[in-house]
């Protein structure tokens, strides 16, 4: 039913009967206060201090602000991963494409490392030399090169045993089975290849890689050792009646050899470890020619062609320091200063020094004892002490007996160590990147 409007005409005088007088509205005025204490009755002080604090918060505008700059950082966030989502997705497909169209292979996230067991060395090396790769390890003569090596292949015994397949290749006869046995290559020994020419080098090479791929052990790293480059002649080289019609051939020969087997190395796994020696750079008058590795001590170079630079991976360079005394040292033998010239794993330049003896090669106990002696965390003197054991007095003499013997020194020295290898070596010359 719809309601009627009123009749404009009718009185409206009965509708003003039905409002409220001026006198009924006084009334009631009066009478609000008593009605409404009747009902509630307000803390009007703690009315006032809500008020207050609600307001402050509308005072403070880093309050909003600091919401604001969260939604803007999250809306950043958002949009920064689904970018990065979508870059990821787009070189997967970029890296995909290579490899099955155009056989094009990405390196390997991470290289297989075959640490040296010297703590010093791996911490400079990036963590050991790599499978994979050719290392060249230069220096003086008398400056264990070719000692490092067998320590190195008796490291990597211990680590993958019977399985790691190891040939050392010596042109100099620098070591026989006994040294290297001596060295630790006892499982198993093996006997130096000798007579050798450039080419049987690479043969041997191949030779690994098929051997490998046979029984199907391409996964365990491997080692070859060449000892050295400079002494080892090409087989056109040891024809030659006349030395002038092959200079230059044997540069010549590696530059085109090297390239096509590091990527054996590679595939295989093979570390390719090479010993090279350090000659004076030749210079006519006052132009000396420009140097190719800036690290390299000043005047000296390596024979065997730019090849050899471009391509190793690791580039160490051994120089004999002084003679040890058995006095400070506890042995016989010598100090040997190590750098890398070239690093893929960690800055070059860093300089350290082994101790060593001729018997059994280089000491990881006496370098370390040597560098926290250097680092003043060891006390020497008549009685020696570590800075974080000193109740514990000791001689030099009786060094690696007390630490083969007392548990409490030995933690307290391979805390020292792990210590100072971290903060003068690791985090001083490659700190995390921000």
């Amino acid at each position: 039913m719809i309601e009627e409007f009123p009749n404009l005409n009718d009185d409206p005088k009965e509708e003003n009967e039905k409002l409220p007088n001026n006198e009924e509205v006084e009334n009631f005025s009066d009478n609000s206060e008593e009605y409404n204490s009747d009902i509630i009755e307000f803390d009007y002080e703690e009315l006032s201090k809500t008020v207050s604090e609600i307001a402050s918060v509308g005072d403070n505008d880093d309050v909003f602000k600091e919401i604001e700059e969260n939604q803007k950082k999250r809306k950043k966030k958002n949009t920064k991963e689904e970018i990065e989502e979508e870059t990821k997705s787009l070189y997967a497909e970029f890296n995909e494409f290579l490899e099955t169209k155009l056989d094009i292979k990405s390196e390997a996230e991470q290289k297989i490392l075959i640490p040296t067991k010297l703590d010093l060395l791996d911490a400079i090396l990036g963590g050991g030399f790599s499978a994979g790769t050719m290392a060249i390890i230069t220096g003086s003569p008398g400056s264990f090169k070719s000692t490092l090596l067998a320590q190195v292949i008796a490291s990597a015994q211990a680590i993958y045993a019977e399985k790691l397949l190891a040939a050392y290749m010596d042109s100099e006869e620098a070591c026989s089975m006994t040294r290297l046995a001596n060295l630790g290559v006892r499982n198993p020994t093996i006997k130096p290849k000798v007579n050798i020419t450039v080419e049987k080098v690479f043969k041997l090479i191949e030779g690994m890689c098929r051997f490998k791929e046979y029984k199907k052990i391409k996964d365990i790293p491997s080692i070859v050792v060449w000892d050295s480059i400079a002494n080892t002649l090409s087989e056109k080289e040891f024809e030659a009646e006349d030395i002038n019609t092959v200079i230059g051939y044997k540069a010549k020969l590696l530059s085109t050899l090297i390239p096509k087997y590091i990527q054996k190395c590679s595939e295989y796994g093979i570390c390719f470890l090479a010993v090279n020696q350090l000659r004076d750079r030749m210079s006519m008058g006052r132009f000396a020619p420009r140097a190719d590795l800036k690290f390299m001590s000043n005047s000296k170079d390596m024979p065997g062609g730019t090849s050899l630079k471009f391509n190793a991976f690791h580039l160490l360079e051994m120089n004999l320091k002084s003679v040890t005394e058995v006095e400070k040292f506890g042995i016989a033998g010598v100090i040997v200063e190590v750098k890398c010239v070239k690093n893929k794993l960690f800055p070059p330049n860093v300089k350290i020094e082994l101790v060593g003896d001729f018997v059994r090669g280089f000491s990881n106990f006496w370098s370390n004892y040597h560098f926290l002696n250097e680092t003043k965390r060891l006390q020497s003197g008549a009685w020696n002490y570590l800075k974080n054991l000193p109740d514990k007095k000791f001689r030099t003499v009786n060094a690696p007996e007390l630490y083969s013997t007392d548990p409490v020194f030995k933690d307290a020295f391979d805390e020292l160590v792990k210590e100072a290898i971290k903060t003068d070596i690791i985090e001083k010359y490659n700190p995390p990147v921000m």
